[in-house]
């Protein structure tokens, strides 16, 4: 009850205006109810995020080791974000709460080393440590679901998931590319 009566209030007003009071009289609970589950709206927040993180972390796992399961864990993810936009929005949008951003981030990375840590994953290039390639692939997922969010999901999750498939598959393709090589000095 306090879950939904917070999102629902989200959605209304923003989450810096509401007030544990309103989210007691929204879920028609006393306040101390309230109190004796979480310390402040903050700590609502934190654990209904923990909650959803959890849910997508299932989700992707549960996926196995198929072959197309990074299409099916961006697919995942982009329908996640469909079904949660209040909270993505506060994670990711351009008020966001960084350090859910990061747990985010954290469980992309997880997810991703899934796919990487494979011998013969074509996502590996060669020459480019796995931290690395983790890293990058993770901030541009999470780049383009940002912008996703901010247009308010102007292409559809399947859109979204094959793209970013592509994408990720056009890079695995390629060979690295090298730096030239500097000049001897004279």
């Amino acid at each position: 009850m306090l879950r939904d009566a917070l999102l629902g209030l989200i959605r209304e007003r923003g989450f810096d205006t509401i007030s544990v009071q309103d989210i007691s009289e929204r879920a028609q609970l006393n306040r101390s109810t309230f109190y004796l589950h979480y310390r402040d709206k903050d700590e609502l927040l934190t654990q209904i995020m923990r909650d959803m993180l959890l849910e997508l972390s299932r989700r992707s796992h549960q996926l196995g080791d198929s072959p197309d399961r990074l299409h099916r864990t961006l697919l995942e993810w982009f329908q996640h974000a469909v079904e949660h936009p209040e909270l993505y929005h506060l994670m990711l949008g351009r008020s966001g709460m960084r350090a859910f951003s990061v747990q985010l981030r954290n469980i992309l990375e997880q997810l991703m080393n899934l796919d990487l840590e494979r011998a013969n994953s074509p996502l590996l290039i060669e020459g480019v440590p796995v931290p690395v390639l983790n890293r990058f692939l993770t901030s541009a997922y999470m780049g383009v679901l940002e912008w996703w969010l901010d247009r308010r999901s102007l292409h559809s999750p399947e859109d979204m998931a094959r793209w970013l498939g592509a994408l990720t598959s056009m890079m695995g393709s390629h060979p690295p590319a090298t730096s030239p090589q500097s000049p001897r000095g004279k």
